[in-house]
């Protein structure tokens, strides 16, 4: 039975009204290329294992749609095609259309190819559906009433598009060891309502752990305690990578933490700490320059896709099995139980401070054998599982709708 949920502060005098922080850092602008460079996300896929992943379980990401709060999406570009469910301007740009998200600046349609390109080249999970939600102007600044206005518009419309997760990929540059100021603004008790939903918001640490003197923290809104909050590591050995915000790697290795990307331990955050970490740096994803172009660029805007992704895979490889999607709480469970463990030592050459404690990376494989053990043992207990059922929504229908109604064949899976 589907659950249905209250749609309350709709207006944006409401969200107004409140106390948020004053505004969205602006986020970079990607570097772009008329020509595809590679076909497969290479630094995520090698290191995380997801192309192992996704043919062993068989999941694309079919049956599920991720809300992208960003500047917006080139809706045009091959690697999206069929997939864009709907779009929403929450800005002035593209004449204040509210029917037009297109994205001007680049940044949106890096992250939305990194979670679910699928045409040029292929991203973490190729056959979900995105619906860009443009909360950010084509000069990469933003404000949180229109993320605010974002994140309503999915708890009023999750049904009518089978909306199954959000990506932010943004900050507000600042540094937080606490929720406690943020919990009940207008951004808070969205996330809350939406993370009730079974609707799982991937936020961005945030970029400024240099700027911040190398001081624990992470950005808002991913200090609230109901995100899937990222962090960014390397995923090969290269040369000097410098960052805009001044952090610097003079080499990098594969899991060093890059210096830019803000982290907070459980021992200094406790329920607010980071989440997870993934390869963010630097990535080659879709771009706007054309319908086949390119975009490159590294930070923990680069990582959360990469997250946003491998939920995706799961919320399909579980929706596939039940019929409904998983929790929140379950999707932070599998990713932490089938991660990989990095350490923030003092081994990194680069120009901050390390806090010598233990981090997590993600391993899209070792996440999804771990959903899959729990759907096996789930099998024998009648009622367990998620609660909200999916109901295929009619125009936005996703592509290869055979692959929700298979059922799992958990002795090949488990192999």
């Amino acid at each position: 039975m589907m659950r249905h949920f209250p749609t309350n502060d709709r207006n944006h005098a409401n969200i107004e009204a409140e106390r948020l922080p004053r505004a969205v850092k602006p986020v970079e602008a990607p570097v772009q290329r008329e020509v595809s460079i590679l076909a497969e996300l290479l630094q995520a896929s090698r290191l995380i294992r997801v192309h192992e992943a996704r043919k062993l379980f068989r999941v694309d990401g079919s049956g599920t749609a991720i809300a992208l709060l960003d500047t917006g999406l080139r809706a045009t570009h091959r690697d999206f095609a069929g997939r864009v469910a709907a779009q929403r301007n929450f800005t002035t740009d593209n004449g204040g259309d509210p029917d037009d998200a297109s994205d001007g600046q680049g940044h949106g349609t890096n992250v939305a190819g990194i979670i679910c390109a699928g045409g040029v080249r292929f991203g973490m999970a190729p056959a979900a559906r995105i619906l860009p939600l443009k909360v950010l102007a084509n000069d990469g600044s933003g404000s949180f009433e229109s993320v605010a206005a974002a994140l309503q518009w999915i708890i009023d419309n999750h049904d009518a598009y089978g909306i199954t997760a959000a990506c932010l990929a943004f900050s507000d540059g600042a540094n937080h060891q606490s929720d406690a100021p943020f919990a009940n603004d207008a951004i808070g008790r969205r996330i809350r309502l939406l993370t009730e939903m079974d609707i799982a918001c991937c936020v961005a640490a945030g970029d400024d752990y240099y700027t911040h003197g190398s001081t624990q923290g992470m950005s808002y809104p991913a200090i609230l305690q109901e995100t899937l909050s990222v962090g960014a590591v390397y995923d090969d050995d290269q040369r000097a990578l410098p960052h805009p915000s001044g952090a610097e790697a003079y080499e990098t290795r594969v899991d060093r933490i890059t210096p830019f990307s803000q982290r907070l331990h459980e021992k200094v955050g406790s329920r607010c700490a980071t989440d997870i970490f993934a390869p963010g740096a630097p990535m080659a994803s879709s771009g706007i320059l054309n319908d086949i172009g390119t975009s490159i660029q590294n930070g923990t805007s680069q990582a959360t896709p990469v997250v946003a992704g491998l939920v995706l895979l799961l919320q399909s490889l579980h929706s596939r099995s039940t019929g409904a999607l998983p929790t929140v709480a379950d999707l932070r469970r599998w990713l932490i139980c089938g991660s990989v463990e990095i350490l923030d030592a003092d081994d990194e050459h680069d120009n901050v401070l390390h806090t010598g404690l233990a981090f997590r990376r993600i391993d899209a494989l070792a996440a999804l054998r771990f959903c899959a053990k729990e759907l096996v043992g789930n099998a024998l207990r009648p009622g367990a599982g998620g609660v909200r059922r999916l109901a295929p929504p009619g125009a936005a229908a996703a592509t290869s709708e055979n692959h929700f109604a298979r059922t799992i064949h958990a002795k090949e899976d488990l192999q």
